[in-house]
């Protein structure tokens, strides 16, 4: 297992630039191998700060697959799929969350406390989500894991 987590580094490190030369504000969020199948997957999750689309996310698959078509130390055969994190993925770096503003955030703190709420702002301190009654400012290091939520409409409650 060990070996498979320095391989991913490692590609991990190559795929970076090489994203960018396709795609110059796009970044990596995300390299993992899966190998529970007849041949290895390399999954790819990449992003830009605007957002990205599929068919960039297409110019980002056929210029990695020809890049690690020169790397002697992949197997021969496997898969590559690149996508977006999408909703529901966790926001795994700092970046991610400055494209998320104005969406609906939902944050496990490390206390195991989950709040919820439309990010308002994000710093180097951290971010601040809109609450039912008052800003709720949430440290970087206080952040477990988020991701965005697509709000539910509540429904209109009659009284009689």
């Amino acid at each position: 297992m060990e070996a498979l987590r320095q391989i991913e580094a490692r590609l991990s490190e190559l795929s970076e630039p090489w994203i960018q030369e396709v795609l110059p504000d796009g970044f990596l969020v995300e390299l993992r191998i899966r190998v529970h199948r007849p041949e290895p997957e390399i999954l790819v999750r990449v992003d830009t700060d605007r957002g990205i689309t599929l068919d960039e996310c297409v110019k980002v698959h056929l210029h990695l697959r020809e890049k690690y078509e020169t790397l002697d130390w992949l197997p021969e055969n496997y898969g590559i799929t690149v996508s977006s994190p999408g909703i529901g993925t966790p926001l795994r770096l700092r970046r991610q969350y400055y494209g998320q503003k104005g969406r609906f955030l939902a944050v496990r703190q490390k206390s195991g406390q989950w709040v919820r709420g439309r990010l308002l702002d994000v710093d180097d301190q951290g971010i601040l989500l809109e609450g039912r009654h008052h800003p709720i400012a949430i440290a970087w290091d206080h952040i477990a894991t988020a991701h965005v939520e697509v709000p539910y409409p509540r429904p209109n409650r009659k009284t009689s």
